[in-house]
């Protein structure tokens, strides 16, 4: 792509969807579709074959991790954010421990006793370094670690972009709300002062 000197938003134009999916897709975040693959890599000049190889790889890995084999995975059928952090608790309490041993044992030093107690409680978003660092924490194994990414891109991505939506709307609502408020205010004062006010 960069070879090619396409932006992500280009790429997505001929593939006709949006931005994001393409942008998920080459993160790594989410698993496209094969047609999807196969149609990114013919738009991309890459081998189709290999990209179907490499696709059938993660489905296959997805499927061991979540078909219930590796222990300490998720449950397959979370279905929503508020169930995917309640997974995270069950963890916690099947694997006997409490947030702070769970942090006092995080290596890469990610996790805070504030961070973790707030995204188990719901009252701030998982983000997936934090995700990754807690279930580690817990010891689970790599394709146990693998399937809480994989629900992390399923479920608690999506969260986190409505919840990011939310605040620009509210950022938007309120700077137009500010802009008004000025606005009369100004001609409220032009007016007082007999000056009349000039529309540009």
């Amino acid at each position: 792509m960069i070879e090619l000197g396409w932006s992500q938003a280009q790429v997505a134009i001929r593939l006709g969807c949006d931005r994001s999916r393409v942008s998920r897709a080459l993160s790594g975040r989410e698993v496209p579709p094969l047609d999807r693959v196969e149609q990114l890599a013919g738009v991309l000049g890459a081998d189709v074959a290999e990209a179907r190889g490499r696709w059938r790889e993660v489905v296959a890995l997805r499927r061991r991790a979540t078909a219930g084999g590796a222990p300490g995975a998720p449950p397959y059928d979370l279905r929503s954010y508020a169930e995917f952090i309640a997974a995270l608790r069950e963890l916690l309490r099947r694997r006997a421990m409490s947030q702070r041993e769970a942090v006092r044992r995080d290596r890469s030093r990610i996790l805070a006793p504030s961070t973790v107690s707030a995204v188990l409680r719901g009252e701030r978003s998982a983000r997936r370094d934090v995700t990754q660092a807690l279930v580690r924490a817990c010891g689970v194994s790599e394709e146990a670690a693998a399937a809480w990414d994989l629900a992390w891109c399923r479920l608690a991505l999506p969260h986190r972009d409505q919840l990011h939506q939310r605040r620009i709307n509210c950022y938007r609502h309120v700077r137009e709300r500010v802009m008004a408020y000025s606005f009369l205010t100004d001609y409220r004062e032009l007016r007082h002062n007999g000056t009349r006010p000039v529309f540009r």
